[in-house]
């Protein structure tokens, strides 16, 4: 009686949690830039490393491990970023652009280097390239020389070409420094909030793209799908309730069955 009040309680804990990640989610639905998160679960076996495949590998056993009330529990195991492509929304502004497949702006916030999907840029008044929140947007004069702040004159008109070319009086200033890794995002980058990430390793802050095909006049905004998170967010809130009900009664049977059984004995 007692097994199945852990499991609902471990599948109440769970859900908060992946409601937590759904909040975040409905949120930021209009953020330009913006990646969802997604929560794996996993079972005791798995989250503990005991059955093949599990990352943390702590020991194996050939022995049968009967149900119990911490092996028929659930975990939320992780939670990531899905780093699939958000909705492209139309601006005609020529110095918006939205990156078609793999990669990211680059940007300089407090010295630091960030990472966005988010390119509704800005001329600032010093004619520096800016993010809306005033992050500097970097770029390269040529391939081969190192990322600065993209400077153009402010009192002309600036465009961006889809090669990623900053374009004034019909000259190429700079190349908007875009970057890209190999493999799986999750691996090298991490959110810093308002749309921008930053590298988990200062040693790998990927490479340079060359060859780039933009969207401009377009800006790429959140890829969470309001519609599908509402979904989410309702098959968890009745997930909870169940969960919530299962400890309920199981609570309330146990304590009957004390109450009376104790009665029966004195």
């Amino acid at each position: 009686m007692v097994s199945s009040l852990y499991v609902a309680a471990s599948g109440m804990i769970s859900e908060e949690k992946r409601l937590d990640v759904i909040s975040n989610n409905l949120s930021n639905v209009d953020t330009p830039g913006f990646k969802k998160d997604r929560v794996t679960f996993s079972d005791y076996f798995y989250h503990t490393g005991i059955v093949p495949g599990s990352p943390k590998r702590l020991y194996k056993t050939n022995r049968w491990i009967g149900f119990d009330s911490q092996n028929s529990s659930v975990f939320a195991d992780r939670s990531y970023v899905d780093f699939s492509d958000g909705v492209l929304r139309e601006t005609d502004k020529p110095t918006s652009a939205a990156i078609v497949g793999r990669g990211f702006f680059v940007v300089r916030k407090d010295g630091k280097e960030l990472f966005t999907r988010a390119g509704n840029f800005v001329v600032g008044a010093d004619g520096v390239l800016r993010t809306p929140d005033g992050a500097e947007v970097l770029g390269r004069v040529s391939p081969n020389l190192p990322p600065e702040p993209v400077v153009v004159d402010p009192k002309r008109d600036v465009i961006i070409s889809e090669d990623g070319a900053v374009v004034q009086d019909g000259n190429p200033l700079f190349y908007l420094e875009i970057r890209d890794f190999k493999g799986d995002y999750n691996r090298y980058l991490k959110k810093f909030g308002y749309g921008y990430f930053e590298s988990k390793d200062v040693r790998n802050t990927g490479f340079f793209l060359k060859d780039v095909n933009l969207m401009v006049g377009y800006l790429e905004i959140s890829n969470a799908d309001v519609v599908r998170e509402m979904v989410n967010l309702i098959s968890c809130i009745r997930h909870y309730e169940a969960c919530q009900k299962a400890v309920q009664i199981t609570f309330e049977d146990t304590v009957s069955r004390s109450v009376n059984d104790v009665g029966r004995i004195a």
